[in-house]
């Protein structure tokens, strides 16, 4: 019986005579699932690792980039969440009601230019969408004044161990796969309840997912395995139209066809591979599409044929719509993952592409309304901050100008600047 007991990957077993599937799995002892890692421990640092080899952000990018799909939703989702400018609000109740209004404040504007605002949002919110985290650093000329934002990406900062509930410093290093604690710059974690305490912090945006303390997970992680799928698709396509689509000919060759090239098998079998070699060329590759093969055949004295040269087709059901199905799956897994309609984004799922235009534009609201204020909250507590150290005007503050998308008979030009009423 024991023979028959199979052994599968991650610790599962499957046992035959008691029809049963058995999984090993770790102890009940607690292990901190806020990293996944023991932590980093170089020069007296203690480093909270971003995954268990501490490179889970690489791994992101690489996944992300070896995607046909994956960066255009991120860069949609980020293009989104910045809407079409930041600008400067006041709140007044109307009636009863809070109304949000644009407002003109050179100072904060001629801030905002100054440390190149737009550039560091855009870098902000591309890793609040692609790694669900963004690190801001803060450079104060004064007690009450912030000469510089830079945003630091997600692949270069990491969170060190603490026993208080949330971060307070954090290390920036350029390369993690090759840590020296003399290359790290260790930056205090920004204090709200104290703005102007240092003079260099690091504002760290991010959600809480239950259980991370350090980094947040961005919710289309959940598709790691469906972008693994989608990212063989191609590969198998690649390679298919190079080298023919897996086993593709049955050759058959009359057993005495290489006694003729010698009479020693050392001559024979190099004969063979030889021969072997010039049908690979003429069979596979795109360039040899629907080429044809001629053979001669003799017959005997009755005018039978003799066994000659033949080629079969195999038919291989794989190589078309069965991966082109899975194809499809996998870009609805991504664009569901990413909460984003594929029409939006320019992608086709391989049904009804797009559909109408009214249906196009309240998809659009829709994704407005519901899916980007809370991340512009998070994204703005980085502005939030520097108008609080910097005494900008309190009636005043950073917010988001939509576009809104109208019909003819609304407004000639079919659009119309909204202010975001969520902030």
């Amino acid at each position: 019986m024991k023979r028959e007991i199979r052994e599968l990957e991650g610790g599962l077993f499957i046992l035959p005579g008691a029809q049963a599937l058995v999984e090993l799995t770790k102890s009940d002892k607690a292990e901190d699932v806020n990293y996944g890692a023991a932590p980093l421990t170089s020069g007296g640092l203690k480093i909270a690792p971003w995954g268990k080899n501490n490179l889970q952000p690489q791994e992101m990018l690489a996944l992300i980039y070896s995607n046909h799909l994956k960066p255009q939703l991120i860069t949609t989702a980020r293009d989104f969440l910045l809407g079409s400018r930041i600008g400067c609000f006041t709140r007044k109740v109307v009636e009863g009601k809070i109304v949000v209004e644009p407002v003109i404040d050179p100072e904060m504007e001629a801030w905002y230019e100054s440390i190149d605002g737009d550039s560091t949002m855009q870098s902000l919110a591309y890793n609040l969408e692609g790694f669900a985290n963004y690190f801001s650093v803060f450079s104060l000329a004064s007690k009450n004044y912030v000469e510089g934002i830079q945003s630091f990406d997600a692949t270069v900062a990491r969170a060190l161990v603490t026993t208080k509930a949330r971060p307070d410093r954090y290390a920036l290093h350029h390369d993690w796969r090759n840590f020296r604690t003399d290359e790290a710059k260790i930056l205090p974690a920004y204090d709200p309840l104290n703005p102007s305490k240092f003079g260099e912090c690091l504002l760290h945006g991010r959600d809480w997912t239950p259980g991370q303390k350090y980094y947040d997970v961005p919710p289309y992680w959940g598709s790691k395995m469906w972008t693994q799928v989608s990212n063989k698709v191609p590969r198998f396509h690649n390679s298919g139209l190079d080298n023919g689509y897996n086993l593709k000919y049955h050759i058959k060759i009359p057993q005495g066809y290489f006694d003729q090239f010698g009479e020693t098998p050392e001559k024979r079998k190099e004969a063979e591979l030889a021969l072997m070699g010039a049908m690979n060329e003429m069979l596979s590759g795109v360039e040899n599409a629907d080429k044809a093969f001629v053979s001669k055949f003799a017959v005997d004295a009755t005018g039978k044929p003799l066994p000659g040269w033949e080629i079969v087709p195999i038919e291989n059901k794989m190589s078309d719509k069965a991966y082109d199905s899975v194809n499809t799956q996998a870009n609805i897994a991504h664009t569901s993952a990413h909460g984003i309609d594929p029409s939006l984004a320019g992608i086709d799922t391989g049904g009804k592409f797009g559909g109408s235009g009214s249906e196009k534009r309240i998809s659009y609201q829709l994704h407005i309304a519901l899916r980007t204020p809370q991340k512009r909250k998070i994204l703005l507590k980085t502005l939030q901050a520097a108008h609080k150290i910097s005494g900008f005007n309190p009636a005043h503050f950073f917010g988001f100008e939509d576009i809104d998308i109208t019909t003819i008979a609304d407004n000639p030009t079919g659009k119309q600047k909204v202010v975001n009423s969520s902030m």
